[in-house]
């Protein structure tokens, strides 16, 4: 892995389910349990990285990748919102009010929180969600 590019490109809203391909935010690494436990501080992954996890079973089973949100050029853009939180809440845990998914709760220590797409468009709720999304491939 590279450097932490800490506030590096700032402005751009990432999308937390992306490929695993150089110069992507390592977000996290799903446990034993199937569970995603999140990497702090935040890191890039180079090059080498991707040679590495790129034998054996697919990088998206075994780790999370952050990359910039491309919108209505992404498959799973519908509209003005990203599709894949909204059928994670609906599948593992829909709030009538958004608010109440947090409360009482602790949100994941994520590095990437005030730049997730999911986080700004859903709040704590798809933080609450967010360590149970595997990505099944790592071709879309």
């Amino acid at each position: 892995m590279g450097a932490s590019d800490g506030e590096s490109r700032t402005s751009e809203v990432l999308c937390p389910s992306a490929r695993c391909r150089e110069g992507a935010v390592l977000l996290g690494i799903v446990g034993s349990n199937g569970i995603l436990g999140y990497v702090t501080p935040q890191a890039t992954i180079d090059a080498e990285f991707v040679g590495r996890v790129g034998a054996g079973r697919s990088p998206g089973k075994r780790f999370r990748f952050a990359e910039p949100c491309v919108t209505e050029r992404c498959v799973h853009w519908a509209g003005n919102e990203c599709r894949v939180i909204e059928d994670v809440i609906a599948q593992f845990g829909h709030s009538e009010h958004p608010e109440e998914a947090t409360l009482g709760r602790v949100l994941p220590r994520c590095s990437i929180r005030p730049r997730c797409r999911w986080f700004r468009q859903r709040g704590g709720e798809a933080c609450s969600v967010c360590p149970l999304v595997i990505r099944d491939c790592d071709s879309s």
